[in-house]
């Protein structure tokens, strides 16, 4: 049988082949790197435009596959959020790195998650491989979720309304001894209404927030051991909670290694305690 009878399509695939053939390992190589990016681009592109299943929530649109919204979700994922929510409504689905994502945003959608069925969603799973490097083994999403329950109890109790009328005070006293003390607000401190200063905001208050949440959530015994440095200590923990920590939970960068420091401290911080207390 000829491939002649196949006319141009044959014409086309055999001098393909010749081209190829023709062409040295370098060459091919280069020519591979280029055309298969591409290719797949296109592919990629292709199978967005194709009817989709209308039951299952909108793919954010994104040009490479695999890498998704990666770059626009990690520069600003709240941005990201609303750009998508305006596009796509309030439920939809975007590519982190190969990973399918579905947000479900407003009350609706977070009610629809945090009421749902632990034997239909399963926030261990989704979290646990950025949590656990933060927060510690068997505690929050590292454990089973009979005992997450029971540790969201603890936190609900200090968090009662009864209990925040008594913090109104502790707050407001915290709040008076920091100015009163802290070398950053002698100006305030030599009471002279002519005299000026200024003071960075989101390092004094995360001191303060760091003092007040110890003092009115955990009891007396604690607060007497934290100070102000501690927010740092606490911030460092947070830098954690990234997008990149999210998708790598352990790369050999300077947040992480502030993250693991940070944790080590926090928990020989309350391991002092429990030890004291036995």
């Amino acid at each position: 049988m000829s491939l002649n009878q196949y006319g141009p399509i044959a014409g086309l695939v055999g001098q393909a082949y010749d081209s190829f053939a023709s062409m040295s390992a370098t060459n091919l190589a280069l020519f591979l790197l280029v055309n298969i990016p591409v290719l797949s681009i296109v592919c990629n592109v292709i199978y967005q435009l194709l009817p989709k299943d209308k039951s299952l929530p909108p793919v954010a649109w994104h040009w490479i596959p695999w890498f998704g919204s990666a770059a626009a979700y990690g520069q600003d994922p709240i941005k990201f959020f609303f750009d998508c929510k305006e596009k796509y409504g309030n439920v939809f689905t975007f590519i982190l790195l190969g990973r399918k994502v579905t947000v479900a945003l407003t009350s609706a959608g977070n009610n629809f998650i945090m009421g749902g069925k632990h034997t239909t969603f399963s926030a261990e799973d989704a979290y646990t491989h950025l949590t656990t490097p933060v927060f510690g083994k068997d505690v929050v999403y590292d454990c089973p979720n009979e005992l997450l329950m029971e540790q969201k109890k603890f936190v609900k109790f200090g968090l009662s309304t009864e209990n925040f009328r008594q913090y109104v005070y502790m707050i407001e006293d915290e709040v008076t001894q920091f100015m009163k003390n802290d070398a950053g607000f002698k100006v305030f401190q030599m009471n002279d209404i002519n005299e000026w200063s200024s003071f960075d905001v989101l390092k004094v208050m995360s001191e303060i927030t760091i003092l007040t949440a110890s003092r009115t959530l955990q009891g007396n015994e604690v607060r007497a051991k934290i100070t102000k440095e501690y927010a740092q200590i606490y911030s460092d923990l947070d830098g954690g909670f990234t997008p990149l920590h999210f998708m790598f939970p352990n790369l050999p960068l300077e947040s992480y290694r502030k993250r693991d420091a940070a944790h080590k401290k926090i928990s020989d911080f309350y391991i002092s305690i429990i030890q004291k207390r036995r």
